[in-house]
């Protein structure tokens, strides 16, 4: 079996961490197969949104597998498939992975179906709207082997979360529950594992519902915006407005409403 499994469904694309076993950890083949994924969200022009979940019933993602990765980044070991050719050869590949590099404004739904620790955090703040089941926790324990959450953690988690919850989560190594992370609004609901895989479907075929280029132009706006001045943010706001504007959906958004039916967006 694929360390991720890639499915489409419809308008929506849905990737899962496929290592229970190894608390889906991130190994040699995840890492390739998580930054492809991406890739195929970006540009495939059918997909409108990405939801992002893994196997088994304990673990979301436990960081990465650093048996299997490290000694390929360090030279300790020369590859021995294509798959790890690709891992020691792309710098990146970690950026990739977490969004870091080239940006993704399609949405993305996490549906966190337990442990999120060190690189499974840090996963999660790439995504949109995050459902967690009860049993999820999340922590950055990555000072405690005397390294850093260096795959985007230390600049995003004070942008998304108030200073002191942030810092607790980035200083303090110890695990958070589900219903402190909704509390510090690091997830955006909690709900039973059994209700899990159907929240997820819920808020994913609500955006298929809606306008795509308009959800990307919000997205844009909002991740471009977020660190500008007001000035500069409102113009770039005014902007991304009238370009979608000027679109078909806006016209077929609009014509809807007058007749009183369900629009069919084409993404043009």
């Amino acid at each position: 079996m694929s360390a991720i499994q890639f499915e489409k469904r419809g308008h929506q694309a849905w990737i899962t961490l496929n290592r229970p076993e190894a608390k889906n950890t991130l190994n040699g083949e995840a890492f390739i197969g998580l930054a492809d994924a991406w890739d195929e969200v970006r540009a495939d022009t059918d997909i409108r949104v990405a939801v992002v979940t893994a196997a088994g019933d304990e673990d979301f993602c436990c960081g990465g597998d650093l048996g299997d990765v490290i000694p390929l980044w360090t030279g300790a070991r020369e590859p021995t498939s294509e798959v790890e050719e690709r891992l020691k050869n792309d710098p990146l590949i970690s950026d990739k992975v977490m969004l870091k590099g080239e940006t993704l404004y399609k949405p993305v739904v996490a549906a966190i179906n337990g442990r999120a620790l060190g690189g499974g955090t840090e996963l999660i703040q790439a995504t949109d709207i995050r459902i967690a089941a009860e049993h999820a926790q999340f922590a950055l324990p990555e000072p405690k082997l005397g390294i850093v959450p260096g795959a985007g953690s230390m600049v995003r988690l004070t942008r998304q979360l108030p200073w002191a919850h942030a810092m607790k989560i980035l200083l303090g190594g110890a695990p958070v529950s589900a219903g402190e992370a909704l509390a510090m609004g690091l997830v955006s609901e909690v709900v039973p594992l059994s209700d899990l895989q159907a929240r997820a479907e819920y808020y994913a075929d609500a955006i298929c519902a809606q306008a795509p280029l308009a959800l990307q132009a919000i997205k844009r706006t909002a991740l471009e915006t977020h660190t500008q001045p007001w000035a500069e943010a409102f113009g770039f706001e005014m902007g991304q407005a009238a370009d979608i504007m000027m679109s078909k959906d806006a016209r077929e958004g609009t014509r809807a409403f007058r007749e009183k039916r369900a629009p069919e967006f084409s993404g043009e």
